[in-house]
């Protein structure tokens, strides 16, 4: 599977978005010079590969420091994503390596990051989200559906892909029936 293409995803519409409340504990805070390193730490934590800031980042159109968002919790940031824009999806905001520490999956934090980096998207200006993503990335794709985005069929392999996805959430979202 390695040479097909990731998944895609789109908001189709930023209208009517909830509203982000942080939990106590919790805080959102945009990249400043100088954390590149605590932006690589969270992204190997979360991809079990490591990836460099100016070359997924800084590299992306229209970079900005304050596209780069972070979660904390107690002082510690836990989550990150990039809020841009992508050549391939023209006009759409697009989000770029959405990742948590595994230490802090279930505490909410993705969910956070992602609604905060809609809410940035969505002040200024653009109107839908578009995101790829990896097959086996369920928890995420999970998230994703819940905020509202689509699959998009891009490529050939798509609608079989995506229906297995489907078929795997279905199962996990279900774990006591098959006990």
């Amino acid at each position: 599977m390695s040479d097909l293409p990731q998944l895609f995803m789109r908001k189709p519409t930023l209208k009517e978005l909830p509203p982000l409340s942080l939990p106590q504990g919790f805080a959102l805070h945009s990249h400043c010079p100088g954390q590149e390193d605590i932006w690589e730490s969270i992204v190997k934590e979360a991809f079990d590969t490591p990836f460099t800031f100016e070359k997924c980042i800084v590299s992306s159109k229209g970079y900005r420091p304050d596209y780069v968002l972070y979660i904390s919790k107690d002082g510690v940031d836990i989550a990150t994503t990039t809020a841009v824009e992508k050549a391939q999806f023209p006009g759409d905001g697009w989000f770029h390596m959405v990742g948590v520490r595994p230490s802090a999956r279930g505490l909410g934090a993705g969910r956070l990051v992602c609604l905060a980096a809609l809410h940035s998207l969505a002040a200024r200006g653009y109107e839908r989200v578009a995101l790829s993503t990896d097959d086996w990335r369920l928890p995420a794709i999970s998230l994703y559906l819940s905020l509202g985005f689509e699959p998009l069929l891009l490529h050939e392999s798509h609608p079989e892909r995506w229906e297995k996805v489907k078929s795997a959430l279905l199962e996990t979202a279900r774990p006591e029936e098959h006990r």
